[in-house]
């Protein structure tokens, strides 16, 4: 069976944009695996915290409304760049919006260059998370050392 093709546009990420992205954040398990956090709920002004030099956010719009948002960190000591922070509108998990977002951030990662490839930290228990990043052509890289998270990676071809 072929993937339902999911029209979608990438944008930067722009504070009008931060309210909706927290309103995603909708359990104490989503802020867990999204951020790793404790102390749910999230401050109204987490998204905004996000947004410092060497990250690159973007939203995912789709029939002109925001639908995902997601993150490029740069890591040049690893010749890589990490998605970090993916979270789909809960009215539209389930629906293929996680793995474009996750192609099209591969994408803008693959058009940059000067990296050898694209990471991604996903919490154990997050298997809908785990899911989407295999569905992306992701691979299982190990564990991570200081949090009960799995470390992915796809190669820059």
């Amino acid at each position: 069976m072929e993937p339902i093709e999911i029209k979608a546009d990438l944008i930067p990420y722009a504070d009008e944009f931060a309210e909706s992205i927290h309103s995603w954040i909708d359990s104490e398990e989503t802020f867990r695996f999204v951020t790793r956090g404790v102390g749910y709920p999230p401050s109204a002004e987490v998204v905004k915290t996000w947004q410092r030099e060497g990250i690159s956010s973007y939203i995912l719009f789709s029939n002109q409304k925001p639908i995902a948002y997601g993150e490029l960190w740069t890591r040049p000591n690893e010749l890589a760049i990490e998605i970090a922070h993916v979270v789909v509108n809960p009215v539209h998990r389930g629906e293929g919006y996680g793995v474009k977002l996750i192609n099209l951030l591969y994408d803008r990662v693959v058009a940059r260059g000067n990296v050898i490839k694209v990471t991604a930290v996903v919490h154990h228990d997050n298997d809908s998370a785990l899911s989407c990043f295999i569905k992306a052509g992701f691979e299982l890289a190990g564990t991570t050392k200081f949090t009960k998270s799995l470390k992915m990676i796809k190669l820059i071809k």
